[in-house]
């Protein structure tokens, strides 16, 4: 039988995968599900998921699972979505890529670009608004930073 914790985190997953939700509708939704839990309890269930915050005009700050971003446009790459969206700087240092995010929005992003695999990167450490790439030996961080920068129409 399932702990109540695991319940529980079950019960986020399932409000995350219909709408992108604040803690406070998390909370609120799982007290009608019969749950007394605090906003730090939410905070806690939100990071053992993977959950990242997630500001977008649409939506304002909320969280939501990697996998549920919204769906990108037909014949539209999700990173390509995803760096147009939060991109906002993208600068090489020797094998690093900085980017530059809004407030929240660095794991968001982190995760569609580690999720895209890209063969220049080792990998990617997010913040609040700022990720790390590790460029591969034999790959140009310069190169890699114009192009993510090109495809968040930057450049």
């Amino acid at each position: 039988m399932a702990s109540e914790r695991e319940r529980r985190l079950q019960e986020i997953r399932e409000i995350l995968t219909r709408f992108p939700s604040t803690q406070r509708e998390i909370a609120e939704e799982l007290a009608r599900r019969g749950y007394r839990v605090e906003l730090s309890t939410v905070s806690r269930d939100l990071r053992a998921l993977g959950a990242v915050r997630v500001t977008n005009r649409g939506w304002g700050a909320v969280y939501s699972l990697p996998q549920n971003l919204p769906p990108t446009p037909e014949g539209e790459g999700e990173l390509a979505r995803g760096l147009r969206d939060f991109l906002l700087r993208a600068e090489a240092s020797g094998n690093l890529v900085v980017l530059h995010t809004g407030p929240g929005n660095a794991q968001a992003l982190a995760a569609l670009l580690d999720r895209a695999r890209l063969p220049e990167v080792v990998g990617t450490v997010a913040g609040d608004d700022t990720i790390i790439m590790v460029v591969r030996e034999g790959h140009d961080a310069r190169h890699l930073a114009s192009k993510l920068r090109r495809m968040a129409g930057l450049d």
